[in-house]
């Protein structure tokens, strides 16, 4: 489990994807530095609604996962050596485990920074909404990339898959049909920030903190076991 981690670690801190994820979650920290430098400030709400809801929620961390998930399983699809793996003696958990550890582990650093950087700036150092705001950064990131690598197992088109489920259903339709948030991961990440700091974000209609953490682990631990039964199941080229 190690050297597939270790390996797959690699593929995701190929230099293209170094770039990409760095500039993705530099992006927030840049806006709210030129928001806070704007002579008449910029409130709260402004830079929750812009930044964190927009910005880090509904563009930064879906982007920046889908580009770090196609490490796990995509580029050997590709390469048509996945064949090498599982040809291996391991259990088909094994495979997997190591590799979504692998393709998380890089994003949620970088968002993880960003998040907390960028909410500590805004929020004047208050340390319960940098924790607050960097949860529900880091929740996201382990929905998304478990998420796309289920979509790299499971169809060639995983990249446009994504993107179209990005700009679609979390950009547009969660966002104005109701019952639509209640599958939407954003709508769940964002419930893990507020619910974490009931003052952040209070304009939305938030599931229950408690609810958000065991709907999460479920479905981190649902798209899992998809993901280990595709694998034991496709025809590996």
């Amino acid at each position: 489990m190690k050297s597939l981690f270790l390996i797959t670690l690699r593929r995701v801190l190929s230099p293209a994807r170094l770039v990409m994820t760095g500039g993705l979650a530099l992006a927030p920290l840049a806006v709210t530095s030129m928001m806070l430098s704007v002579d008449q400030g910029a409130s709260l709400a402004n830079f929750e609604s812009f930044v964190l809801n927009g910005m880090l929620a509904g563009a930064i961390i879906p982007l920046a996962t889908l580009a770090t998930a196609r490490a796990g399983f995509g580029d050997e699809i590709s390469d048509r050596t996945l064949a090498n793996v599982t040809l291996t003696p391991y259990s088909r958990w094994k495979v997997v485990l190591p590799k979504l550890l692998a393709v998380t582990a890089v994003p949620a650093l970088f968002i993880a920074a960003t998040a907390a950087l960028t909410s500590h700036i805004a929020y004047g150092a208050d340390i319960t909404a940098t924790r607050a705001v960097t949860l529900g950064a880091v929740s996201a990131v382990m929905l998304y990339s478990t998420l796309f690598v289920w979509l790299d197992l499971s169809t060639p088109h995983a990249v446009g898959i994504g993107l179209a489920y990005i700009v679609v259903w979390e950009g547009l339709f969660s966002r104005f049909i109701y019952g639509v948030r209640f599958l939407s991961l954003r709508s769940y990440s964002l419930s893990i920030t507020h619910g974490a700091d009931e003052r952040r974000l209070p304009d939305g209609d938030h599931t229950a903190l408690g609810l958000s953490l065991a709907v999460a682990v479920a479905l981190v631990a649902v798209l899992f076991v998809l993901c280990v039964r595709r694998l034991r199941t496709m025809d590996v080229p």
